[in-house]
């Protein structure tokens, strides 16, 4: 493109001296530019902008990367409608920042779905983590990931005090009756036995929170976001790792950044609302899980099952994880939501709301053995997004009160290239006669040159014991470098008597090693002294060894074959084509590719260009769901193509290429070079070429 368009300009000072002398000056034609588009970060390719004096104008191609369905050139000034815009004449760089993602790149309809080859007796992976500590011995694991029959297994052996386990999973989300099974190692309830469910999206059947599972490695740093706004941050202890959700608003979008211990990245997201809670009308759906807990060898029975009344109503029976049986109906219209729960001889418990998108009001009442709850919270996404609650609790004498008020912020100092976010709050409490004020807060800070600052502080004013006001602060700074990330951590307390350090820690984080992730942490405690810890993970499969764990994603080796028979299918005889450039959700590899750190038991749209000679049968595949415990292997067919070609009266004649069987427009284009037109089809396909005047009849040219 640079080669053909010689006249765009390469933006230099001595451009910007000229621009200065001519502002007074009449209007001249406009200025091309090459610019490279960044969207949240990324390169999307470099796109030709017209500037003239006061506007500049970009060519369609970048709005279809901005997600806009244009064949128009638009002014760039409109980038600022979806978003926020910012334009670096001097490196010839637009940065743009979608509102709230609504900015989205187009999406081809896939024309077919092809399902993966997957070996019923399998083995994909071997998951490590060692650690050595100056304390103590080596600890750590090796789960090993494969696929028997229809189960992807897990088979986790312990070392020092880490535990063993077994665990399958059996799941297909077309199966009405079970989706979804898992024997050994329950994750979700924590025991040791199965369970099943045929239900999509798996809830904990509260009012107004769930729970999810995120599968990120120990030690995994996760910046957590509600529709936006920055809520926390959290150090994964374990795996999976349980986190609660609210569901304060009438649909919910939590966002999950995760900093890997190996220095990678990664996103999940995730929607939810009380709403999906709701048993499909006249349908039966049902959670069991039974087995015992692995810490207390407890017998547990832990279920339930949902009726769908009507699109509004849905009926809940079960036993919780107290074993308590329940039942319950739960009412959910627009912008209201009631749910009654009884427990028979342990109580009974009331929640309802008022929600909408930028409102939200919330209360329950609740006698569940002998623990009295009052609570009300109203949420407001309006400016700061203020959020008020108030608690009462009682049990056995003993009375907690308590109203809090927390507000959220976020900036973006352009000067310093400096993402802020802040959480402030306070808190009066009441605790068996006792109150205390409490004033504290959250900030979140992304700097240039890969700093990041993370802190929390709180105070607390209270009368007990001689203690007026205790304070305490966690905080965080990490620097990321060619080779790595380096982290200190720093806690501290102050009970009257001046700030006394609890616990210091220095990780560095290597990963640009690509076989396997090495770390090394310092660590002191006011209590225990210092200790130092060394820590060696990674994954070995089908590519040999690497750095990320494999165990819960899927992995899909995709290869591309010459069709010989022209029936869309890659028979084992056909054979294979080397070097096809292939599009996987985006994701670019050629031919023949693996690639890992896929979402298992989804469905990924494929894309596939051609190679000389050859056309792919279909530009836009849909795999099967993909399997966790196997390899999925998927073969892409490709067409033989032969030259359609001919030549009318004249230049500048509209012709299309069309399927004579579907009546489809395969391709158009305008007749040159002294009328020629040149059209490609695959060798087994029935076309014709016809001219496209519009006052005449169609007339055919080639058969």
């Amino acid at each position: 493109m640079k080669k053909k368009l010689s006249h765009v300009k390469v933006f230099v000072p001595t451009v910007l001296l000229a621009a200065a002398f001519t502002l007074t000056a009449s209007p001249t034609s406009a200025d091309d530019y090459l610019m490279k588009f960044v969207l949240n970060g990324q390169n999307k390719g470099e796109y030709l902008v017209s500037r003239e004096v006061d506007s500049a104008i970009a060519e369609p191609g970048l709005w279809h990367a901005a997600g806009v369905n244009t064949k128009e050139q638009l002014p760039l000034e409109r980038l600022n409608n979806l978003g926020h815009a910012k334009i670096v004449w001097s490196e010839q760089t637009i940065y743009f920042y979608p509102r709230n993602n609504a900015a989205k790149a187009r999406k081809v309809k896939p024309e077919v779905t092809i399902e993966p080859n997957v070996s019923n007796l399998d083995v994909k992976s071997f998951d490590y983590f060692l650690t050595y500590q100056s304390k103590g011995d080596i600890a750590g694991n090796i789960t090993g990931t494969g696929r028997v029959a229809n189960l992807d297994v897990d088979v986790r052996a312990g070392l020092g005090e880490q535990e063993s386990y077994f665990s399958s999973q059996w799941h297909d989300e077309e199966n009405s009756n079970v989706k979804d099974i898992e024997v050994g190692r329950v994750q979700r309830y924590g025991l040791d036995g199965f369970s099943l469910t045929n239900e999509s999206s798996l809830a904990t059947g509260s009012f107004s929170n769930d729970q999810i599972e995120l599968y990120w490695p120990v030690g995994t740093r996760v910046d957590v976001y509600r529709d936006g706004t920055y809520l926390q941050s959290l150090v994964l202890d374990s795996e999976p790792f349980s986190y609660k959700i609210e569901l304060n608003y009438s649909n919910n979008q939590y966002k999950f950044y995760a900093v890997l211990p190996d220095g990678r990245t990664d996103t999940k997201t995730i929607e939810r609302a009380i709403s999906g809670r709701l048993a499909p009308v006249g349908g039966l759906t049902y959670q069991v899980a039974v087995g015992k807990s692995p810490a207390t060898d407890e017998s547990k029975l832990i279920g339930r099952l949902s009726y769908g009344m009507t699109n509004e109503l849905s009926l809940f029976a079960g036993q919780d994880e107290q074993e308590r049986q329940y039942f319950s109906a739960l009412y959910s219209r627009d912008d209201f939501s009631f749910e009654p729960i009884w427990y028979g001889s342990s109580g009974y418990a009331l929640s309802g709301s008022w929600q909408d998108g930028n409102l939200a009001i919330f209360g329950k009442l609740s006698d569940l053995d002998n623990y009295h709850l009052r609570s009300v919270s109203v949420s407001s996404r309006s400016l700061f997004q203020p959020t008020i609650q108030y608690s009462s609790r009682t049990h056995g004498g003993y009375e907690t009160q308590e109203t809090t008020l927390r507000t959220y912020h976020s900036t973006r100092l352009e000067t310093l290239n400096t993402s802020i976010s802040l959480s402030p709050y306070y808190s009066n409490r009441l605790t068996n006669g006792v109150r205390s004020n409490i004033f504290g807060g959250r900030m979140l800070a992304s700097m240039e040159a890969g700093w990041q600052v993370l802190a929390s502080y709180e105070h607390e004013s209270k009368d007990i014991n001689g203690i007026r006001d205790i304070e305490r602060f966690n905080g965080e700074i990490s620097k990321r470098f060619s080779l790595g990330r380096l982290t200190y951590r720093y806690a501290a307390s102050n009970f009257g008597h001046g700030w006394e350090g609890q616990q210091q820690s220095l990780r560095a984080d290597l990963w640009n090693w690509k076989f396997a992730t090495v770390s090394a942490s310092f660590n002191h405690s006011s209590g225990g002294g210092n200790n130092i810890t060394l820590s060696v993970s990674g994954s070995f499969g089908r590519t040999g060894f690497q750095r990320a764990p494999q165990r819960s994603q899927a992995t899909l080796v995709l290869s591309t074959c010459r069709d010989l028979n022209a029936d869309g299918i890659c028979q084992e005889v056909e054979p294979e084509v080397k070097g096809v450039t292939a599009s996987v959700d985006g994701r670019q590899v050629r031919t023949p590719a693996v690639i890992d750190s896929l979402t298992p038991y989804r469905r990924y749209d494929i894309e596939v260009s051609g190679d000389f000679g050859l056309s792919p049968q279909y530009d836009s595949i849909q795999s099967d769901r993909l399997v966790r415990g196997g390899i999925n292997h998927l073969r892409l067919p490709l067409s033989e193509v032969r030259e359609i070609e001919g030549q009318l009266e004249r230049d500048g004649i509209r012709v299309a290429l069309i399927d004579t069987e579907t009546g489809d427009v395969l391709a158009e284009q305008t007749t040159e070079f002294g009328g020629w037109y040149l059209f490609y089809a695959p060798a087994g396909l029935k076309v014709k070429v016809v001219e496209e005047p519009e006052l005449k009849p169609t007339k055919n040219f080639h058969m």
